[in-house]
């Protein structure tokens, strides 16, 4: 199945980058820090956010994404030419058989024209592979970018890295509501450790006003879904 095969690929790009050990330069978890509101320029043009470097003849200069305007661009004149790829369904099979040999630098390249023709997918493994620095500097900003394209097309796993980005602080400031809105999303998808997120953000108030209530209901789906955590905290607290 897709989602066994985009896992099998992900196994592949947990191996270390060549630029990895910068990561966690701009990395400073900020779980129980206040919530701060969205900056200015927090939802800036993505031309803006593109600036990591690839080490191929690829330019991502090439592609444009609004954010707040919601309009894009094809990735680049390749792309365009390709009218038998325009679900970007070749660039992305394309860039899994790269990623099976490691071939990160080109894998990337694919996953950027499929993932400028909207292929879910591909969008969620380039904001994986810059989040990681894998075929890049690691950036976390155009990381966030590319999440939020997928996971704005309901792609569970990218609605999960939104909220985990908003918690921490990673490419963005700290906004918990913003958190709580994404995993909420994965957690009605049925993702059980976005299940149990919220259940601890309702139950400790993180987000907003603590809420009991819509902690156990999270917490209960969570434990039913196998969460040892969820059903420990059950215990404990209810």
């Amino acid at each position: 199945m897709l989602k066994d095969y985009v896992a099998k690929t992900l196994t592949f790009l947990q191996m270390p980058g060549k630029n990895q050990k910068n990561k966690g330069k701009n990395e400073q978890p900020q779980a129980d820090a206040q919530e701060l509101p969205p900056s200015a320029g927090e939802e800036q043009a993505a031309e803006d956010l593109f600036t990591a470097p690839l080490e191929t003849d690829f330019d991502p200069e090439k592609m444009f994404y609004d954010e707040e305007q919601g309009s894009s661009e094809a990735v680049s004149g390749e792309a365009s030419e390709e009218p038998e790829d325009s679900s970007g369904q070749a660039s992305f099979e394309a860039g899994m058989r790269l990623c099976e040999s490691k071939s990160y630098p080109e894998a990337l390249e694919a996953f950027t024209r499929a993932a400028g023709l909207g292929h879910m997918q591909a969008q969620f493994l380039c904001g994986h592979m810059y989040r990681k620095g894998v075929a890049a500097e690691p950036n976390d900003k155009l990381a966030l970018t590319w999440f939020k394209r997928a996971a704005k097309q309901g792609y569970m796993e990218a609605q999960l890295a939104c909220g985990e980005m908003y918690e921490t602080g990673c490419g963005t400031a700290v906004n918990m509501k913003r958190a709580l809105s994404w995993y909420e999303q994965a957690a009605k998808q049925g993702s059980v450790e976005a299940q149990m997120k919220c259940g601890r953000m309702y139950f400790c108030g993180r987000a907003e006003t603590r809420n009991p209530k819509k902690a156990r209901y999270w917490l209960e789906i969570a434990a039913g879904g196998g969460s040892e955590e969820a059903q420990k905290l059950l215990r404990e607290r209810f």
